[in-house]
């Protein structure tokens, strides 16, 4: 009896379709988020070739080789995917956050700051969670200065006013 092989396909082949499928949702205007899209700065960026979206597999390089590249580069801000094949739950993401912008600061990198996407976040507003369409744990890096940029105008809008405040704690805005 001949035995049988199966192939598994590699989930992270076409990462970067993938991706951008996520970014679809991510730039379309949505009510929870005041008539405007999740993420309401990454159409722009993709528009303009302005976003790095690259995969960060510790098995090839490590985060501060991607933030070094990213650092140096003419990119306004990188979209990591993270390889692992450990799942990390919603309860971790945070930490993991911190973890990448202490680790960043240690080394030179302080004017960047991270945020995590993690598909198994539960946060939502009014039953739309736009973190559980990511196809995968993602890492954006961006400097300090354009995040702060970026909340100083969504301020200025609804952008915020569905959020309960475990959303707002979560976001470090309560």
């Amino acid at each position: 009896m001949e035995q049988e092989t199966t192939k598994t396909k590699c989930p992270y082949t076409n990462f970067k379709d993938k991706v951008m499928k996520y970014i679809g949702i991510l730039r379309t205007p949505r009510k929870e988020y005041g008539d405007l899209p999740p993420c309401p700065f990454v159409g722009a960026e993709i528009d303009k070739g302005k976003l790095m979206i690259d995969k960060l597999d510790p098995k090839e390089s490590t985060l501060l080789d991607k933030v070094k590249a990213y650092d140096e580069s003419d990119y306004d801000s990188a979209l990591f995917v993270q390889v692992s094949d450990e799942i990390l739950s919603g309860h971790d993401t945070v930490g993991y956050q911190d973890y990448i912008n202490r680790t960043m600061k240690e080394n030179g990198y302080g004017h960047l700051k991270c945020i995590c996407f993690n598909p198994n976040d539960k946060l939502d507003i009014d039953g739309f969670n736009p973190r559980s369409h990511a196809p995968y744990f993602l890492i954006n890096i961006a400097t300090r200065e354009a995040l702060n940029k970026a909340h100083k105008t969504l301020a200025k809008t609804k952008y915020y006013d569905n959020m309960n405040k475990r959303y707002l704690k979560y976001l470090h805005k309560d």
